[in-house]
């Protein structure tokens, strides 16, 4: 039976595309929650690496454990939604009158809470979580939680370092741990990310054409950059999470020996 979670009221984000390029998030009118109608199909490739992997997860004793504050992201690891309105707001203010950052601003007030919800109610996403640990969906909605609020302040900084730094809080383990850690946090992430992305990856391409045509509106074009900008910061830090755990070429190379039979 598929795990449900409850959802909590979610916090206005931003109402209009103009009325948040220009406005203060304070002034800006709520925007509800939209259910997502896409499926994440992308994301069952993940589900199956971190099952295929659980020889990394098994021997560090990760692998059907609950992700806690020992061996997963946490929700101090990045600012909090409310820290990220502030850090908007003042982007807002610094850049006031600059167009060229109004994608960027249009970016970020599409993430919010509600989009950790719409990742979790993605069976293929639960699926991921559930090969990687055991237990509730809690664990769940924070790592995706934690890894959509890096890609706003990604967003907001306009460079994707602070996912090496979190991930840098698995160094500290011990290395069988920390690599078994790695693998599963950054699987539950990236399936996350992956169905949030699939939404603007469809709207990007609606209206690629339309944009490019000479009586293009300006709405029109921030709503495409406003996907571009959501897909290419997710893009970057799903390719710094396949860093982190050791992917090359879409295979998870391990630094451990291999254990083989010898001949006589």
């Amino acid at each position: 039976m598929r795990a449900t979670v409850a959802r909590p009221t979610v916090s206005a984000r931003g109402a209009s595309a103009r009325a948040v390029a220009v406005a203060p998030l304070a002034c800006r009118a709520p925007r509800a929650p939209r259910a997502s109608a896409i499926s994440a199909s992308s994301a069952t490739d993940e589900a199956g690496a971190v099952a295929a992997n659980a020889n990394f997860r098994a021997g560090a004793g990760a692998g059907g454990g609950s992700a806690d504050v020992n061996n997963s992201v946490t929700d101090d690891d990045v600012s909090s939604w409310n820290e990220i309105e502030i850090q908007v707001a003042n982007m807002c203010a610094k850049y006031a009158g600059d167009s060229s950052v109004n994608g960027r601003i249009m970016a970020l007030a599409e993430l919010g809470p509600d989009k950790t919800y719409e990742a979790l109610d993605d069976i293929t996403v639960v699926d991921v979580f559930q090969a990687a640990y055991d237990g509730g969906l809690e664990a769940a909605t924070t790592i995706i939680d934690v890894h959509l609020r890096m890609v706003a302040e990604c967003i907001i900084a306009d460079d994707v370092e602070l996912v090496r730094t979190v991930y840098g809080k698995f160094k500290r383990m011990p290395p069988l741990l920390m690599r078994s850690s790695v693998v599963a946090t950054a699987a539950v992430a990236e399936a996350g990310l992956l169905k949030v992305r699939e939404e603007y990856e469809l709207i990007e391409a609606m209206l690629r054409e339309e944009v490019a045509k000479p009586d293009a509106g300006d709405e029109m074009k921030l709503e495409h950059e406003k996907c571009e900008v959501l897909m290419k910061t997710m893009d970057a830090v799903i390719a710094v999470l396949h860093e982190e755990k050791g992917e090359k070429d879409g295979e998870l190379v391990s630094d451990a020996p291999s254990v083989s039979s010898s001949s006589d």
